[in-house]
């Protein structure tokens, strides 16, 4: 990780930071609750949509009608994920990790060889039982302020 970063110091320390989990204090808005900062955020994005959309309520949209023929697919069953495939998925994908990764991308890849096993185990248990954990449908989302001196109260939200 060192060596193929050494030529990006800026790439090298935010590598460095993630492993470590080190991160800036995030820089949100006052707020009673995150809740609340949730439903504040809500709020002012649907009020902006509705804003834009506004000019264009009274016009409709030219449709195209077409006849295509109505096709039905059943998926009856599944063929369990082998690890080669697992394998060439993981290997492609960008080197790119998240807070909610329980490794940085760039680890698991380094330690695939002792990994792959268990993770197409989970894969194909997940696929047989229809069942995805709760764990794995997290999703973290951080607000990207463009303006660092505009304060939220006075965006209206």
């Amino acid at each position: 990780m060192v060596s193929t970063n050494s030529a990006t110091p800026k790439q090298l320390w935010e590598c460095i930071n993630k492993i470590l989990h080190r991160r800036p204090a995030p820089s949100l808005p006052t707020h009673a609750s995150i809740k609340s900062l949730c439903n504040s955020f809500s709020s002012h994005f649907k009020d902006k949509i509705s804003l834009i959309q506004s000019p264009f309520t009274g016009h409709t949209p030219h449709t195209v009608h077409a006849d295509f023929p109505q096709l039905i697919f059943q998926l009856a069953s599944f063929e369990p994920a082998t690890t080669t495939e697992v394998r060439k998925i993981i290997m492609s994908s960008p080197s790119k990790s998240c807070d909610l990764d329980p490794i940085p991308t760039i680890l698991l890849k380094a330690c695939l060889d002792v990994l792959i096993k268990p993770i197409t185990d989970i894969i194909n248990a997940s696929l047989c039982y229809g069942f995805f954990h709760d764990d794995f449908k997290c999703a973290h989302v951080n607000p990207v302020l463009k303006k660092l001196n505009l304060i939220f109260e006075d965006i209206g939200a």
